[in-house]
């Protein structure tokens, strides 16, 4: 088709001449010679490579970010809750336990006060203690994990506030806590390990800490003001 003149191409079409031309006219090319030098220039461009299908998730959650009002929502909540508490402790286990470290250490950043817990097999103390100020964040692909269960169980049953962040809304662990964030996809494993992409975990962390840190510094001048008006 580079090759073809004018003419060869408006035979091939079974149109005239002044068809094309009039047709490349809307399409803003000043001419036919114009057109056979772009299309030579695109056919050098190399094809794109096809799309990796693990991206798909990742695609599929940003565009339910940016459809659904819902998920600002509960940003908003679980930043209230975080700034409710005293003391925000992250949870994980495995990879999971490496974002919590993540969420801790961001959170910290802000300068709210926040730690991680890093043994995922530390056992409950022998007493019961007084969580009713503390925020528990649980990091948890599948939702299903026992450890990440246990935790849950033993903070909320002595006063704690808990949070679920999973890629399953369905889990036990959504059922268990106060409250959940969750986005579902299918689970990728490469045999007993779950290795399902944490991006969208990683950027709701991201939102909660920034939004929470507003949050804090809007409450914070809001006191002033009120200060100064008394």
């Amino acid at each position: 088709m580079q090759d073809m003149t004018i003419r060869e191409m408006a035979n091939a079409a079974h149109v005239s001449t002044t068809t094309i031309l009039r047709f490349l006219k809307k399409m803003d090319y000043s001419g036919f010679s114009e057109f056979k030098f772009a299309l030579k220039q695109s056919l050098k461009q190399p094809s794109k490579a096809q799309q990796d299908p693990s991206m798909e998730p990742i695609k599929n959650f940003f565009q339910l970010v940016a459809d659904e009002e819902p998920f600002d929502n509960k940003i908003e909540q679980a930043a209230d809750m975080i700034n409710a508490a005293d003391l925000v402790l992250f949870f994980g286990v495995g990879n999971s336990g490496r974002i919590a470290q993540y969420g801790a250490s961001i959170l910290s950043s802000y300068g709210i006060y926040s730690l991680p817990i890093i043994d995922p097999f530390q056992p409950e103390p022998f007493s019961n203690r007084d969580f009713s100020k503390t925020l528990l964040v649980l990091v948890s692909i599948s939702g299903e994990t026992d450890e990440v269960l246990e935790q849950a169980r033993y903070y909320k049953k002595n006063g704690a506030e808990t949070i679920a962040l999973t890629a399953n809304s369905y889990s036990v662990l959504n059922q268990v806590t106060d409250f959940a964030i969750s986005y579902d996809t299918p689970q990728n494993r490469k045999g007993h390990i779950n290795v399902t992409t944490q991006v969208p975990i990683v950027y709701t962390l991201e939102q909660i800490s920034n939004c929470a840190y507003h949050k804090m510094v809007d409450q914070v001048d809001n006191r002033f003001s009120e200060h100064v008006t008394d």
